[in-house]
């Protein structure tokens, strides 16, 4: 995970997942990022404003 400041008052957080489609990675890093904003103190005002996913090409796809 990474945590980027945008400049302004919100933070931008990088997941990376080896979840089977676009969609459950999404709904991964939603939950994790969800259960530490409610869960951390020193979060506390913070929200998840969005989830978004990209495809990042590896060896673990497989391709020969």
């Amino acid at each position: 995970m990474s945590v980027h400041l945008t400049g302004s008052d919100e933070v931008t957080v990088g997941v990376f997942s080896l979840a089977s489609t676009l969609l459950e990675a999404e709904d991964r890093a939603a939950g994790l990022v969800r259960r530490a904003v409610r869960k951390e103190s020193a979060l506390v005002g913070f929200a998840v404003l969005s989830v978004g996913t990209a495809l990042a090409p590896g060896p673990w796809w497989d391709f020969d």
